[in-house]
């Protein structure tokens, strides 16, 4: 992991990453990999994967903030689509991008608003994202090379797989000719809002539906931890370079209001100013380095406990504020002001015999974190979530009447179609709302008659002009019945442009499906073309 990336710095990050490399191999020699990847009561496997592994939602948090970082969008992208992809890049037995190839995907994300790609710019952003993620350089660096890496399989298992297909010309032409088919319908609308039934609580219904589901109310495992604070600094007196106001000059260029291309001639001029800052940072981090230090000789975890006399002196003589949070989910640590995300995400770790973390640097505090009481995952007794179970049968039971409801009302819409009434004063008799849309395309249908489970120009037709269609489940709860009067296709052919861009969107949606994780059993990478 920790390859390129760490050598396109200057002589000084260089010799701080030697340092650091030492100090993490070190950790692996000295303290092995007992925990690492262990299963427990709370695994929960997903084509393979521990979704409650540590390091898989540490690389799938990466994948959001790195994406974030560098301007991609990633709405909506839930743990479960991140572990369907990788699934699917190992399945086609897709293998990591050598380091030439992580090298020039890291210039090309990191690359300025110009398109200009450099060192430089790559540097920036590292120290961007180490301060956005509260870890150290080198970390950041090896997170952000295993971010280049799954997304260059990702894109590459997306690349095999969405190809050009097998349609013929008349075939994307007969496509094209359906979609700019012009619908003229009347509709009837059945709203959600509007369904009133009253349903009454059946505590014995509830209860058979809560055992039936049990699972489903499983209490996620929980901590109760102590975040230790240190604030006694000691003033820092060493030089400053020239380089290093100007490289926190690009750090704090937004605060201190510099000039794009003036950053360098504008942090010498506020070098009073930004010294403070590196001094303040620099007193902060000697003082976690040297607590982190005493704590790691004096009290090292497989020695100790958070209740020894010893521990809890020292901790008094250094003048140490402690600070309990309320319990939380080990899976959803929260956020609080001046401490590391990284901190409480690690402290979900904790067990009686890792009853601490490391020492970290906090925005004005050297800090580390200690377990008072772990909360293991359990299943409820029904008592414990009654109110919820009786919320959640309430909502089931009125979704089953609004079932049968719809049921009644789509056998009699099309009873009176068979009888010659017609559509609009049946839809009124039953209750709904009757509209007369403008006309419209598969491409431009109105929102509120656009199917969230199929295509309302599918459906229509399905059903052919003069039918009524089954009912369609708007995006907004609502079921709409449509009876298409007219459908006017077009006379033109297809142009040669508009087969190409159809090809182009089916090959994007072909991708956006893959990346969703529909393809889950293929086992071969196909064969390339020579």
């Amino acid at each position: 992991m920790i390859t390129w990336l760490q050598n396109a710095t200057s002589k000084h990050h260089r010799l701080i990453f030697s340092f650091l490399l030492v100090v993490i191999v070190g950790s692996f020699v000295f303290y092995g990999y007992g925990t690492s990847g262990a299963t427990d009561t709370n695994t929960r496997i997903y084509l393979g994967y521990d979704l409650n592994n540590a390091k898989l939602q540490t690389r799938y948090r990466d994948s959001l903030a790195f994406a974030s970082f560098t301007g991609q969008r990633n709405e909506g992208r839930s743990l479960f689509q991140y572990v369907a992809e990788l699934s699917l890049a190992d399945s086609l037995r897709i293998p990591n991008p050598s380091d030439s190839e992580v090298r020039k995907l890291a210039l090309l994300a990191t690359a300025g608003a110009d398109g200009k790609e450099n060192l430089d710019n790559l540097n920036k952003f590292v120290d961007y994202a180490t301060k956005a993620l509260n870890t150290s350089d080198v970390e950041t660096r090896a997170r952000f090379e295993g971010y280049l890496q799954d997304s260059w399989r990702v894109n590459k298992s997306v690349a095999l797989l969405s190809g050009p297909g097998h349609a013929t010309t008349a075939q994307i032409k007969r496509l094209i000719q359906r979609e700019k088919t012009l619908w003229t319908v009347d509709a009837a609308t059945f709203s959600n809002a509007n369904f009133k039934t009253t349903v009454a609580d059946d505590e014995a219904k509830a209860k058979a539906a809560f055992e039936a589901n049990k699972e489903a109310y499983r209490l996620p495992a929980k901590v109760e931890v102590t975040v230790v604070s240190f604030t006694k600094t000691e003033p820092d007196t060493s030089a400053i370079t020239d380089d290093e106001i100007v490289l926190e000059g690009y750090n704090v260029a937004e605060k201190f209001k510099f000039e794009p291309g003036k950053i360098k001639e504008q942090a010498l001029a506020r070098r009073a100013d930004i010294e403070k800052i590196i001094r303040a940072d620099r007193a902060l981090r000697n003082l976690a380095g040297k607590m982190g230090e005493e704590l790691g000789d004096k009290f090292p975890t497989e020695a100790h406990k958070a209740d020894s006399k010893a521990f809890n002196a020292w901790l008094t003589a250094q003048g140490a504020k402690l600070t309990t949070l309320a319990a939380y989910e080990v899976n959803n640590p929260p956020t609080q002001a001046k401490i590391p995300a990284e901190a409480l995400r690690l402290a979900s770790e904790l067990t009686e015999t890792e009853w601490r973390t490391d020492m970290f640097r906090a925005e004005d505090a050297a800090i580390f974190v200690l377990l008072n009481k772990r909360i293991e995952s359990r299943l409820p007794a029904f008592e414990e979530v009654k109110a919820l179970a009786l919320s959640n049968w309430r909502s089931n039971e009125r979704g089953r009447l609004q079932a049968e409801e719809l049921s009644r009302i789509t056998k009699r819409l099309q009873e009176d179609a068979a009888a010659g009434k017609a559509f609009t004063e049946s839809a009124k008799a039953l209750g709904l709302t009757t509209s007369t849309p403008a006309p419209f395309t598969v491409v431009t249908t109105p929102e509120n008659l656009s199917g969230i489970n199929e295509s309302t120009g599918q459906v229509l037709e399905v059903a052919g002009v003069g039918k009524i269609t089954t009912g369609i489940r708007t995006g907004n709860g609502d079921t709409v019945f449509l009876r298409a009067a007219k459908a006017e296709k077009p006379k033109d052919d297809a142009t040669e442009v508009e087969v190409k861009q159809l090809v182009a969107r089916f090959t994007q949606r072909n991708a956006y499906f893959t990346a969703q994780g529909l393809v889950q059993e293929l086992t071969e990478v196909p064969e390339e073309k020579k």
